[in-house]
This record gives structure tokens, sequence and C-alpha cells, in this order.
């Protein structure tokens, strides 16, 4: 908001002058320059301050990556004494970057007052992170002030209407898949199945699908429209969609997938 206000105010100064100086058409003219390069000055500046931030988040989550790689090649080596074991060690390190990130996230209020847009960005990192930590309460209190427009975004959106039971999932996924081709369109519509098959409604996950087919050819999507139109319900499965699937902690890895997780790699 403040950006702006120095934008307008730099407009009507300079428009003023050049009134004086010249006449009303090169007022017009030269205050509308005014505006676009404040607008573009203003911009830049941010820009960097707010990039030194993202950097700091960026370097905690790649020191966790890597503490992480560091203990997977120790289990290589010495496997752990359970698999529950391993997981709890990779959760704590994974766990502990997120909170140090939410830490660094503050670091963004004293910008709020020149980009009002950037509050609810910084609102969708932050559910996104207390998702992670599955602090849902947290999650449930941001998802109102968060921008909804990437996918995992919506899908967090789709699983938390799903877990409390809500009303208006149908008319929220039916607003918000539009404008996504590819594989997003594929993982939102898979997701949405998924709970659809949850809450015994088949067709409604197979239109899903199958709309999402017109603009997706994810072998993961396409896999499961064969398993539903054949019927075998049962056997529907968003594994394939790995990690982003996972993070929505609708349902855990199978044994499978479980063993090569701690064998291989998180």
């Amino acid at each position: 908001m403040l950006g702006l206000l120095i934008v307008f105010f730099s407009g009507i100064v300079v428009s003023v002058w050049s009134f004086r100086e010249w006449n009303a058409g090169w007022g017009i003219v030269c205050g509308v320059v005014a505006m676009i390069l404040a607008w573009a000055v203003i911009g830049l500046l941010l820009r960097r301050r707010i990039s030194v931030q993202q950097q700091k988040i960026q370097d905690i989550m790649q020191a966790a990556q890597i503490k992480i790689n560091r203990q997977l090649e120790m289990f290589q080596r010495r496997p752990p004494s359970s698999e529950k074991a391993a997981r709890q060690i990779m959760e704590k390190i994974q766990f502990d970057a997120v909170r140090k990130s939410l830490e660094e996230l503050n670091g963004f209020k004293k910008f709020y007052k020149w980009n009002p847009m950037l509050f609810k960005q910084i609102n969708t990192m932050k559910m996104q992170l207390y998702y992670q930590l599955r602090e849902y309460n947290k999650v449930d209190e941001l998802l109102p002030k968060c921008m909804l427009f990437d996918s995992q975004s919506i899908a967090i959106k789709l699983a938390r209407m799903f877990k409390k039971e809500e009303s208006g999932m149908d008319k929220f996924f039916k607003s918000k898949i539009r404008r996504f081709r590819g594989d997003e369109r594929a993982y939102l519509a898979s997701v949405y199945a998924w709970i659809k098959l949850k809450q015994d409604d088949s067709s409604k996950a197979l239109d899903a699908l199958l709309e999402a087919k017109k603009l997706s050819d994810n072998p993961v999507l396409l896999e499961n429209i064969e398993k539903l139109t054949n019927g075998r319900t049962r056997h529907y499965s968003n594994s394939g969609f790995g990690d982003i699937w996972y993070a929505l902690s609708l349902e855990e890895p199978k044994m499978k997938t479980q063993r090569q997780y701690a064998g291989r790699g998180f």
C-alpha cells in the first residue's frame, strides 16, 4: 500500500510541475511516466530485498537436504534398527528445517506495507510448511488468507475439506481445475478422484479423470481411468505422483515403497 501511495504522489508532483512549466498535455504525460518509473524503482528494490530473504530459506532447505543425503548414506552402510526409527530421524531433520524456514518467513512482515499481495503469498508458504509439520489447526487458520493458485495449495485445500467433511468441494474443485494443464491437472483430478472414491462416489471420480484426460496424458491418470472403467476401484492408486501425493498425508506409502525409501533414498 505504501508503494502505491508513493507512486501516486510522485505522479501528482511531477504532473503539477510539468503543467506549470509547459501545459496540461505534458503534465499528464510526465505524470504517467513518473508513476511508471517510481513503480519500477520500488519494484526493483523490493524484489532485491525479498530475494535476500528467500535465499535464506533456500539455504536452510538445501542444508537440510544435504544432511538427509548424508544420513541416507549412513543408512546404506549401516541399516537402522527399524524402518520407523529411520523415518523418525529423517522427519526430525526435515521438521527442524521447516521450523527454521517459518521463522525466516517472519522477516517478510516489514515488506507487507510495500506490497499488499505479499501478505497472502507469505501466508500460502506458511500454510504449506505447517501442513508438512501436520499442524492442521494452523493450516485451517491460514487457508482463508492464502492465494490458492498453485496445484499443491489447492490439493491441500481439498484434503482439508475432505478431512473436515466440509461442503462445497465439488464447486471448489471445478472452479480451480480450469486453468491447469498437463501433469498438474492430472494430479489435482487424481486427488479429487481419490477423495470421491473414499466418499463412495465412483461416478464423479471417473468423470473428473476423463475431463482431465482432455488436457493431459499423464500415465498415472490414464492408468487410473483404465482401472475405474473396468470397475477395479480398489486398485486405484496415486502412488505414481510420488512425494507430492504422500505429502498430503491422505495415504501412507505402500510397504514396497517404504523399503525402497529406507534403503535407497528419502
